[in-house]
């Protein structure tokens, strides 16, 4: 008699970790935020914190606990200067993972972690309309911006605004104006890495703002007022 699907799942769990690491630590975003040792350790608690919560709602046949799970992470995440964005690619990453593993479209557990992922977005407010609006922002900034990249370089530029713009929802959706402040000033060092060329990460700034200026003013405002002048960011 085959064994319940959530102890299938439990059974698999090493393999899903490492199928998850590998492919998150492509990314040098988290050795750089955390350093190797402590982004491969927490990286891997965090992916094994997932799968145990996966396994414990598909034993009680409940993908509403994957809401609640959610909703309890995002507070340390955004502690930790994580987005809501780094969380979903972390969902996004496991369900592929599963996907190998035969738990694909259709199945309880990619079922689960499809509700995880929905529970990631705002359910209203400002915070809510950026996050629907987030690809067209970031294309029509990208658009802007095309005369500093290759046509290779595009996807990653609007990647990398979407990122920015996660940032912004959760630093309006907690009113902490801190979360974007702290994220850019960490990430202006980072931005060579990325390997965009001539193309700062203040123009990358500036372009968010002339995309958000009449859709979201609010949002405008504080990526302008949250603690961190454009001078700063370029010594």
């Amino acid at each position: 008699m085959e064994p319940p699907l959530s102890r299938q799942v439990e059974a698999r769990a090493d393999a899903l970790v490492q199928a998850t690491l590998e492919v998150l630590h492509q990314d040098p975003f988290w050795e750089a935020r955390h350093g190797a040792e402590h982004a491969r350790r927490v990286g891997t608690e965090d992916v094994r914190a997932h799968v145990h919560h996966l396994v414990q709602s598909l034993d009680a046949s409940q993908p509403s606990l994957m809401e609640s799970y959610v909703h309890s992470l995002r507070p340390p995440w955004l502690t930790r200067g994580l987005s809501t964005l780094h969380l979903d690619t972390h969902f996004s990453r496991l369900s592929s993972a599963l996907e190998a593993q035969g738990w694909g479209p259709g199945t309880e557990p990619h079922e689960h972690l499809r509700v995880a992922r929905q529970a990631l977005h705002y359910p209203s407010g400002l915070a809510r309309r950026l996050q629907e609006d987030a690809p067209e922002l970031s294309l029509a900034a990208t658009t802007r911006l095309r005369f500093y990249l290759t046509p290779e370089d595009r996807p990653r530029l609007e990647e990398e605004l979407r990122l920015q713009l996660s940032y912004l929802a959760d630093a309006l959706d907690e009113d902490r104006p801190e979360v974007m402040a702290d994220h850019v000033r960490w990430y202006v060092g980072f931005w060579p890495r990325r390997g965009f060329g001539l193309l700062a990460f203040t123009t990358v700034l500036g372009m968010l703002k002339a995309v958000l200026a009449s859709r979201h003013p609010q949002a405008r405002l504080l990526l302008s007022t949250a603690g961190v002048s454009w001078e700063e960011t370029r010594s």
